[in-house]
C-alpha cells in the first residue's frame, strides 16, 4: 500500500511537470501519437503547427443493476441434552453406643423446725363522731287583712202625718233592690316556659390515616442456557391506609321556648237587681194625725280586718353526733415448731446403651436434561445495488501537432514555444512519463491498459480500445 501510494504521488508530480504551457517536445523534435484517423487541414491561424482529426474513442460509464449476494446469519438454538450428574444420596445408619449416667437415689429423713405466725386479734372499738344535718324548720306567721264590705243599714224615722183615718190595710208589695256582689271569672293568658327534649344524632368519625410497606409479589425467571431457575423479589412499596369510618350516636338537648295558656281566676264587682218583698199599709181615708215610724235602708262599705295564719319551711342546719363502732385487728406472734421431711439425693453411677444415627453419603450417577444453547450459521439472500461499468463509443475532435524540423529559426513561433529551457524534456522523455502515468491509472481505473506490453513510447496499446480520459493516457 505505501507503493502505490509513493507511485501515485510521483504520477501526480510527472501530470503537474507535463501540463505545463508550452510543449518542448512537440516542438523539438518529439512524436506524437494522439493522432488516429483521417487529417483534417488546421485552422487558418494555425499553419505550420497543428491540425485536427476526428477520433472514435471508446468510454466507460457506470450503470445501476440489482445483484442477490448471501450473508452469513448466526442464530441462537436451544436443545435439551442428556447429561451425566452424580447425586450425593445420605443414608442414615446406627451405632451402639455405651455410655454412662448418674441416677439420683432420694432418701427421706424428719427434722425439727421452729417457726413463728402471726394471728389476728380483733378489737371493738367505738368513737363519737360529729356530723351537721340539715333539719326543716316550719314557722307559723300570721298577718292583718283589711277587705272591704258593703253591708245594708236599716234606719228608723218617724213623722208627723196628717192623715184621714182609714182603715189600715197591710199589703205585700215586691220592690226592686240593686245590690253589688263579686263574681269569679277565669281569665286565660299566655305565658312562655322554657322546655326542650333529647335528640339522638349520628356522627362519621373518620378513620385514621397510617402507611405501611408492602412487598410486591416476586416472579421466577428461567435462564434459557442454563435452565436454573431464579426468583427475583418484588420491590417495597409505602402504601397508605386508612382503618374504618366510625359511626357514633350520642344525645343531644334541643331547647325549645313553648307559650302555654295558664287559667287565671279574678273577680269583677257586678250590680244586681233582686225583688224585695215590702210591707205597705194602705190606709183606708180617715182624716186624722199621728206620728209615723218609717225605716230606711242604705248600703254602708264597712272595713273587714282579719287575721290570717299561713306557715314557711326553712332549712336549719343542726350538729349531731353518734357513736361508730369499728373493729381494730392486730396482729400476734405465736411460736411453733413442726417435723419436716428433708430430702438427701445421692448419685449413683449406671451403664446403658443405645442406638446412635449417623449419616453416611455415597455417589448415585443419573442423568439429567439440561437446556443449552449453540449458534447455528444460515446463508440468508439479500439485494444490493451495484455500478457495472459498460463501454460506449463516440466521435471526438483531436489536434495533432506536427514535429518541426529545428528550434534554430527565432522567428518560428513553435521554435519559441519549445526552445530554451525545454530540452530536458524531449519527446522520448516525455513519453515515457505519460506511459507510466497510464499504466498506473490503468491499475485502478480497470480499463487494462499496459498489461499487454505497452511500450514507454506514449500510448496505450492499440488493442485496449478506451478513450485517454477514461484509461489514464493523458
Amino acid at each position: 500500500m505505501k507503493l502505490v501510494k509513493s507511485m501515485l504521488t510521483s504520477a501526480a508530480f510527472a501530470a503537474a511537470v507535463l501540463s505545463a504551457g508550452f510543449s518542448f517536445a512537440q516542438c523539438c523534435g518529439g512524436a506524437s501519437y494522439d493522432a488516429v484517423g483521417a487529417a483534417a487541414p488546421a485552422a487558418a491561424g494555425d499553419a505550420g503547427c497543428g491540425y485536427t482529426v476526428m477520433r472514435t474513442v471508446t468510454r466507460t460509464v457506470m450503470e445501476q443493476q440489482q445483484q442477490t449476494r448471501m450473508r452469513t446469519v448466526w442464530n441462537t438454538v436451544s436443545e435439551q441434552v442428556q447429561v451425566p450428574v452424580t447425586r450425593t444420596i445420605r443414608e442414615t445408619a446406627y451405632k451402639t453406643v455405651n455410655y454412662t449416667v448418674r441416677k439420683p437415689v432420694r432418701e427421706m429423713s424428719y427434722k425439727t423446725v421452729n417457726y413463728t405466725t402471726r394471728r389476728p386479734v380483733t378489737e371493738q372499738r367505738s368513737r363519737v363522731v360529729n356530723y351537721t344535718v340539715r333539719v326543716p324548720v316550719t314557722e307559723q306567721h300570721s298577718k292583718e287583712v283589711t277587705t272591704y264590705t258593703r253591708r245594708r243599714v236599716t234606719e228608723q224615722h218617724s213623722k208627723v202625718v196628717n192623715y184621714t183615718v182609714r182603715k189600715p190595710v197591710t199589703e205585700t208589695v215586691m220592690r226592686t233592690v240593686s245590690k253589688t256582689i263579686r263574681v269569679p271569672y277565669t281569665e286565660t293568658r299566655q305565658v312562655t316556659v322554657r322546655g326542650g327534649h333529647w335528640e339522638t344524632v349520628s356522627e362519621v368519625i373518620p378513620g385514621r390515616s397510617y402507611s405501611k410497606r408492602v412487598r410486591t409479589r416476586g416472579s421466577w425467571s428461567c435462564d434459557p442456557c442454563t435452565g436454573c431457575r431464579t426468583f427475583c423479589p418484588g420491590s417495597c412499596t409505602t402504601v397508605c391506609c386508612q382503618t374504618p369510618d366510625r359511626t357514633v350516636c350520642r344525645k343531644v338537648w334541643v331547647p325549645t321556648c313553648e307559650t302555654r295558656d295558664v287559667c287565671v281566676t279574678k273577680y269583677r264587682c257586678e250590680t244586681v237587681c233582686e225583688q224585695v218583698p215590702t210591707c205597705v199599709t194602705r190606709m183606708v181615708c180617715e182624716p186624722a194625725s199621728k206620728v209615723v215610724n218609717y225605716c230606711t235602708k242604705r248600703m254602708v262599705c264597712e272595713p273587714c280586718t282579719r287575721v290570717v295564719n299561713y306557715c314557711t319551711t326553712r332549712m336549719v342546719c343542726e350538729n349531731r353526733c353518734k357513736t361508730v363502732n369499728y373493729c381494730v385487728t392486730n396482729w400476734v406472734c405465736e411460736t411453733h415448731s413442726k417435723q419436716v421431711p428433708v430430702c438427701t439425693t445421692r448419685w449413683v453411677c449406671e451403664t446403658h446403651s443405645k442406638q446412635v444415627p449417623y449419616c453416611v453419603c455415597r455417589q448415585v450417577c443419573e442423568t439429567k436434561t439440561v437446556t443449552r444453547c449453540r449458534r447455528v450459521c444460515s446463508q440468508v439472500p439479500y439485494t444490493v445495488t451495484v455500478c457495472v461499468p459498460r463501454c460506449i463509443q463516440e466521435q471526438v475532435p483531436v489536434t495533432i501537432n506536427p514535429a518541426p524540423t529545428c528550434c534554430c529559426d527565432p522567428c518560428d513561433p513553435c521554435c519559441n514555444a519549445g526552445c530554451g529551457n525545454g530540452r530536458l524534456f524531449n519527446g522520448q522523455i516525455r513519453g515515457r512519463l505519460r506511459g507510466l502515468v497510464g499504466r498506473i491509472r490503468g491499475l485502478f481505473a480497470g480499463c487494462g491498459c499496459g498489461n499487454n506490453g505497452g511500450s514507454f513510447d506514449g500510448g496505450c496499446d492499440s488493442g485496449c480500445g478506451a478513450a485517454p480520459a477514461a484509461c489514464g493516457c493523458n
